[in-house]
C-alpha cells in the first residue's frame, strides 16, 4: 500500500519487506502505532524509519521508531528491530518500492518534438522538452527543460532531470593561412544506455565525425558535469557534482570520479579505478582498481573503503 504525504505504518514497512521476498532474521520490540517518515540518523526524529550497521547503540532520544539493523542493537526497547544482513542495502529498497514508481508516459502539451522522431509509447516527455531526430526507447523519463539533438539515442529507463542537453554542439576549429577561424561540423551523435541516471544541468557532447559519444549501463552522473565529444563512459560508472571529461576520453567500467574532477582529452582510464575529488588526471591510468589523486594526478593504492564513494563500488 503507498501511503499518502510519504507517511506509512508499521505494517506497512512488514508487508512491503514481504512483497519484496527480503530475508528477515529478526523482527520485534516495540511495534510503532504512529505513522513513520523515513529519516536520516543526521536529522533524527520520532516515528521514523532508520537503518543502522554494525554493533551501533540506539540514541535513546528516538522512540516509536522503525530500525533496520544486523544486529540486535542496544536500546531498542523503545524501538521496533527488523535484522537483516545488509540494513543500508535494505532501507533503499523499500525507498524505491514505496517512492520510485513511474505511471506517466506520454509527450507534455509544450514539449517540441522533431516528426521524425522515435518516442517508445512508454516514454515520457516532460514540459518544455526539445527532441531532435532523435529515438527515445522504452521507460524513458525526460523531466522538464530537456534538450535532445538529432543523433541522439538514449535507450531504456533513463532518467534524465532538468536543463539537460543531450548532443550539444563540440567546438573544434583550425586557423587557416588567410588567419580565418574554420570550424569542424560535428555530424556524430550520443548514446545513452539502458538504466542510466543523468541529473540536471548536465551536457554530452555528440561526436565530431562519425563516431558517437557513449554513456554506459547502468551509469549515475550528478549534476553539473560536461562530457566531450566522442568519449567512451563504460557501464556502472558514477560522476560526482560537476565533472569534466574533455574530447574521446576513455572511462572503464566501474569507475567512479570525485565533484569536480578533470580529464584531459584522449586520456584512457581503466576499469574499477577511482579519481579523487578536484583532481586532474593528465595521462592514461593503466592500472586497474587505483586510486589517482591530486594536480596532475598521480596514481596510489586504493583503500578499501573512502569517504563519499558508495560501498562495493
Amino acid at each position: 500500500m503507498k501511503a499518502k504525504h510519504n507517511l506509512f505504518l508499521c505494517d506497512d514497512i512488514l508487508n512491503a519487506i514481504d512483497r519484496l521476498n527480503i530475508e528477515v532474521t529478526f523482527f520485534g520490540g516495540v511495534k510503532p502505532a504512529c505513522p513513520l517518515i523515513f529519516c536520516s540518523l543526521r536529522s533524527p526524529q520520532e516515528g521514523g524509519v532508520y537503518f543502522l550497521s554494525g554493533d551501533i547503540e540506539i540514541p535513546t532520544k528516538i522512540k516509536n521508531s522503525i530500525f533496520i539493523t544486523d544486529a540486535k542493537s542496544k536500546g531498542a526497547e523503545a524501538n521496533f528491530i527488523i535484522q537483516v544482513e545488509k540494513p543500508q542495502e535494505v532501507f533503499y529498497q523499500l525507498m524505491n518500492y514505496f517512492f520510485e514508481s513511474r505511471n506517466e508516459a506520454g509527450i507534455h502539451e509544450t514539449a517540441v518534438v522533431h516528426p521524425e522522431a522515435e518516442v517508445a509509447d512508454t516514454a515520457y516527455i516532460g514540459p518544455y522538452c526539445v527532441i531532435g531526430k532523435a529515438i527515445i526507447s522504452d521507460g524513458v523519463f525526460l523531466h522538464s527543460h530537456v534538450v535532445v539533438f538529432d543523433g541522439s539515442d538514449i535507450q531504456a529507463n533513463v532518467t534524465i532531470e532538468p536543463h539537460s542537453t543531450i548532443g550539444a554542439t563540440g567546438v573544434a576549429w583550425i586557423r587557416s593561412s588567410n588567419g580565418e577561424r574554420i570550424r569542424q561540423p560535428q555530424i556524430g551523435g550520443v548514446i545513452v544506455k539502458e538504466n542510466s541516471f543523468l541529473g540536471s544541468d548536465i551536457t554530452i557532447v555528440r561526436g565530431s565525425v562519425n563516431e558517437s559519444t557513449i554513456i554506459g549501463k547502468n551509469c549515475v552522473i550528478a549534476h553539473g558535469s560536461k562530457i566531450g565529444h566522442g568519449s567512451e563512459i563504460g557501464d556502472e560508472v558514477h560522476f560526482a557534482n560537476n565533472i569534466s571529461i574533455a574530447g574521446n576520453v576513455v572511462i572503464g567500467d566501474f569507475c567512479f570520479l570525485g565533484a569536480a574532477s578533470v580529464v584531459r582529452p584522449r586520456v584512457v582510464i581503466a576499469s574499477h579505478t577511482t579519481v579523487a575529488a578536484g583532481c586532474v588526471v593528465v595521462k592514461d591510468v593503466e592500472e586497474e582498481g587505483g586510486l589517482v589523486v591530486g594536480v596532475p594526478g598521480k596514481l596510489k593504492s586504493k583503500p578499501d573503503q573512502m569517504s563519499g564513494v558508495p560501498k562495493n563500488h
